[in-house]
């Protein structure tokens, strides 16, 4: 029997039971892609994250969800970087590897901030319309045609005309599928509206043949980030504020500065903490 401790944190949590959980594998050395995409099933949280020694790194991280793994998530980075600061594993300032490649990072009075990779963006061929028919909303609630941006993982965004309508939306299953598809089995969208620094968004996405609403997600809000800065819209600090429609609050911190780099931060919590059994192969 192979014995691996993990953790379980809430990213970006502002109460116990808020925020987005994780699972936190914090010496993952002996799991093939095939044990971890296993376990990543059997917690079948929004993601699982795996912890590896890295030359380069306070860690690398490889990080799964029930389905797929993927190059970059925020969520799990942050949670990472919260359970590496709380072994002693990192400091203040460090830098955490992933598929995407290397992320910084820091701490300061219990907020975890990841600094993004610069964004690229390009068009989604979707009509107002369109858009709107996926989403179950009206054509004079999206503001704008939806845009892939990518900051390590590619979303699309859709920019909603006001947070009551990002709260309505329903999306369409049949109709998401077709047309907030990257490929086969991954399909996104996040929808955001801001007034006042306080942007209401939701992030949608694709599980076998169901649309499923994530709590809390770091990487859409980096892509966001990476929006105002490819649009000229910084320097800014915005209150991001998910999980309403599913009652779980989750609370992001998204920045942009003047030379339009992309932070996103958040507290996370600690919840439980274990140890998973493998059997012997």
């Amino acid at each position: 029997m192979h014995l691996f401790p993990f953790q379980l944190v809430n990213v970006f949590a502002e109460s116990h039971f808020g925020g987005n959980p994780l699972a936190v594998f914090t010496d993952a050395e002996g799991l093939d892609d095939a044990a971890m995409q296993a376990i990543a099933r059997q917690f079948n949280l929004s993601e699982t994250v795996f912890l590896f020694p890295s030359s380069k790194a306070a860690a690398r991280l490889r990080i799964f969800t029930p389905s797929y793994e993927m190059p970059f998530a925020g969520h799990p980075t942050l949670g990472s970087a919260a359970v590496l600061h709380r072994l002693g594993r990192a400091g203040d300032d460090f830098v955490l590897q992933t598929e995407a490649g290397p992320i910084p990072l820091t701490q300061r009075d219990g907020v975890f901030t990841l600094q993004a990779n610069a964004a690229t963006a390009r068009p989604s061929g979707l009509g107002l319309a369109d858009t709107a028919a996926m989403l179950g909303l009206a054509e004079a609630d999206i503001v704008a045609a939806p845009e892939w941006l990518d900051t390590g993982t590619e979303q699309l965004l859709v920019r909603i005309a006001s947070r009551e309508a990002v709260l309505a939306a329903r999306p369409d299953p049949q109709l998401f599928m077709q047309r907030a598809t990257l490929q086969p089995g991954r399909s996104v969208a996040y929808l955001w509206h801001e007034g006042d620094n306080v942007a209401t968004v939701r992030l949608f996405f694709e599980q076998h043949g169901a649309v499923i609403e994530d709590p809390g997600t770091g990487s859409a809000c980096a892509n966001l980030g990476g929006w105002c800065a490819l649009n000229g819209r910084h320097p800014l600090a915005w209150r991001i504020e998910q999980g309403h429609a599913i009652d779980r609050l989750n609370v992001l911190q998204l920045s942009v500065d003047a030379a339009g780099r992309v932070r996103v931060g958040g507290r996370v919590i600690f919840v439980a903490s274990g140890v998973f059994e493998l059997p012997d192969s």
